[in-house]
């Protein structure tokens, strides 16, 4: 028996590949187009603020403490003590992570040490699965619809081996969100001996003061992770950088899985500087919210059904078969997220982009959409 023929890289096969989109670059070169408007990724149009990009530009300019040929922090302490201030948390009750999707695979990895099996709704984030199966585990997908998170479902899927719980909220891709009485029952009903796992990514686009923050309910129950992200409405999407926070017990469990220097240095001051810029994360959600609007009421123009409205994203469902439609899309310049790798074969996710861009998305997507027959569904 070879190596690539033993039962573990046979199990590896069995688990689909996170494929990523094209390079803008690589796009152009093949089409011939002079521009691209990318709307796949859910990416802010509008950052990194300046003070983030003048932190970064004076850490890489190197000093006696930092610069690119020394080895970051490993911890983050830094970093870690910003978020403590801002937050209102201990110190150890925070994790970083090389993007929170790190901090999942680090989570899954912990939780599923003995076996066991994790469970995440139908159409959540593809990672949830990933992360389980690579770790050894068993992937449950409960039934779920795009328009809604049914904590029943998520309940009734449990099983006697279940260890780890995923809940995206709002979830990526539907853009739903579980408003806090539907929170609540899940964090007290879900059996003790879980781990729940509230992914927070987009949660910083929505309105602070009604936002169902999961993170509330810690002082509830000790296995309960909460997940953040730079990548979002703070634009540090390169940069690769997130963080988790729970009870201090179980974060000095999962330091035990976590690898040394994980974040960069770059990274981190520029997290630290993300941080502190209240008024540039207000400005991109207000901007966030003007565009989200506007695109509602485009798609109503053209008869389209769309999902959840939060996050920095939409779920836009057509007449077209998801492929089809982003074909169509890209020979115009834009570039939308296909769906069907989330069993939603007539969606496309489509990121709100600055109004410049949302115009492009509309002058390329309105006259296919309109002649598709019936439009949209």
């Amino acid at each position: 028996m070879t190596l690539l023929s033993n039962h573990a890289f046979e199990q590896l096969r069995q688990i689909p590949l996170y494929v990523p989109g094209k390079p803008i670059q690589e796009v152009q070169r093949e089409l011939g187009l002079e521009s691209i408007v990318k709307l796949a990724s859910n990416e802010n149009p509008w950052g990194p603020s300046e003070a983030v990009k003048a932190r970064v530009i004076k850490a890489a300019t190197g000093s006696q403490d930092e610069g690119l040929g020394l080895y970051p922090v490993s911890d983050g302490f830094y970093l870690r003590s910003a978020i403590a201030r801002r937050r209102g948390f201990n110190l150890g009750q925070i994790m970083l992570g090389n993007g929170s999707s790190e901090i999942i695979e680090m989570a899954a990895k912990a939780a599923l040490l003995g076996g066991g099996s994790g469970v995440a709704p139908r159409h959540s984030f593809a990672i949830y699965g990933i992360a389980t199966r690579t770790a050894g585990g068993r992937f449950i997908e409960c039934p779920s619809s795009p328009a809604a998170i049914d904590v029943d479902a998520i309940l009734g899927a449990v099983q006697l081996d279940t260890r780890i719980v995923y809940l995206g909220n709002p979830n990526n891709p539907t853009g739903v969100l579980l408003e806090r009485e539907g929170l609540a029952r899940l964090v007290r009903e879900l059996r003790d001996d879980i781990l729940l796992i509230v992914d927070q990514a987009y949660a910083e686009y929505e309105d602070p003061e009604t936002y169902p923050d999961a993170a509330t309910f810690l002082d509830e129950r000790s296995n309960l992770l909460v997940l953040h992200t730079f990548s979002k409405i703070h634009s540090l999407a390169a940069l690769r950088i997130g963080y988790a926070v729970g009870h201090l017990k179980l974060i000095a469990l999962l330091e035990r899985v976590r690898s040394p220097f994980n974040t960069n240095m770059l990274a981190q001051v520029a997290a630290e500087a993300a941080v502190e810029d209240y008024a540039f994360e207000a400005f991109s959600r207000a901007r966030n919210t003007e565009a989200r609007q506007a695109f509602l009421a485009e798609a109503a123009n053209h008869r389209c059904q769309v999902s959840g409205v939060a996050g920095n994203f939409v779920l836009l469902e057509s007449a077209l078969p998801a492929p089809e439609l982003f074909k169509d899309l890209l020979k115009a310049g834009v570039i939308v997220r296909p769906m069907q790798g989330y069993d939603l074969p007539n969606h496309v996710r489509v990121t709100l982009g600055k109004p410049e861009e949302m115009r492009a998305f509309w002058a390329a997507a309105a006259p296919v959409l309109d002649n598709a027959g019936c439009g949209c569904r």
